[in-house]
């Protein structure tokens, strides 16, 4: 059974790759090298009037040696709003360049002021209150690198475990983007915390949480919040296949909105010693959440 944890990092659109949460490269002595990228799609309206539909492309290199690693990873983003903003979490709906208008609405949000509960993706939000109007973008279709970061990660837990992987990790989102264009924040994020795996079998159950300080923006200050993630995994195949369900979510990150909460299941397989593949699909379970995503990854070692 190939062993260990990928380095995982939460997404805010919940649609990360599910199954390199649970197929990380194993306990190994030596250097490693690996190259990793993933291609996604998600959509929906967050609280805005009109839908968001987002293409990422994201390219990494991940250097490994005796349970410490150190990864950079470069998203390239593709919109047709500038309403979302990259951070160390990954994309927030932040207004981009109207940033302050989410900000004034979001102090009168929740406060009474809503109407009925309305469906957003699985599930049912119980205080839905006025969407942020937002200027017209119809003609806007812009595409650029976003803010690349940075992640170490130190094993904890003792070398070659067999069904235990606890590991201590930490990030850093570099400031690159213009925040004008929706692709970053303008600002440095800083995270640390913890990720756990353990195997029962051909089953895996996994954990994560990490606390962030998020960078804020011109007009709108973000609370530092805590992600979470809670995951199921089954495996087949002497270990090549894996199944994994993931449910992903944060404490709240701008005050007068729900923060984000995905469910998303991912389907992982290892085509070589070397080469790992996987697909994904999730859903949105709060209003700061896209409602529907999914891609493709792949990882290969060099």
């Amino acid at each position: 059974m190939r062993q260990g944890i990928s380095y995982m990092v939460h997404c805010v659109e919940g649609f990360m790759v599910l199954s390199g949460f649970f197929l990380g490269a194993g306990s190994v002595s030596g250097q490693q090298v690996t190259y990793s990228g993933s291609a996604q799609y998600a959509t929906g309206s967050y609280f805005f009037e009109k839908s968001t539909n987002s293409f990422y492309l994201t390219n990494g290199i991940r250097v490994a040696d005796n349970g410490v690693s150190i990864s950079l990873n470069v998203p390239y983003t593709i919109q047709n709003t500038p309403w979302l903003s990259y951070s160390g979490i990954g994309y927030i709906p932040t207004g981009g360049p109207q940033n302050g208008m989410v900000s004034d609405m979001g102090k009168g949000r929740g406060k009474g002021k809503g109407g009925q509960g309305q469906t957003r993706g699985m599930a049912s939000v119980s205080t839905v209150d006025e969407a942020v109007p937002l200027a017209d973008t119809v003609s806007y279709n812009k595409y650029g690198f976003s803010d690349p970061n940075l992640y170490l990660s130190v094993r904890l837990s003792p070398d070659r475990a067999t069904a235990t992987s606890l590991y201590l990790n930490a990030g850093v989102k570099i400031p690159f983007a213009n925040p004008e264009t929706g692709f970053g924040t303008g600002a440095w994020d800083l995270g640390a915390g913890l990720s756990l795996t353990q195997r029962f079998g051909t089953f895996f159950i996994s954990a994560d949480a990490m606390y962030w300080h998020l960078g804020d923006m011109q007009d709108l200050n973000f609370n530092d919040p805590v992600s979470f993630g809670l995951g199921l995994g089954k495996s087949w195949k002497n270990g090549k296949w894996l199944l994994s369900g993931l449910l992903t979510g944060y404490t709240r990150i701008i005050e007068g909105y729900d923060p984000p909460l995905s469910l998303g299941i991912g389907l992982g397989h290892f085509l070589t010693k070397k080469i790992t593949l996987n697909a994904n699909i999730s859903f949105g379970l709060s209003e700061s959440s896209s409602d529907v995503g999914g891609g493709i990854g792949w990882s290969v070692r060099l």
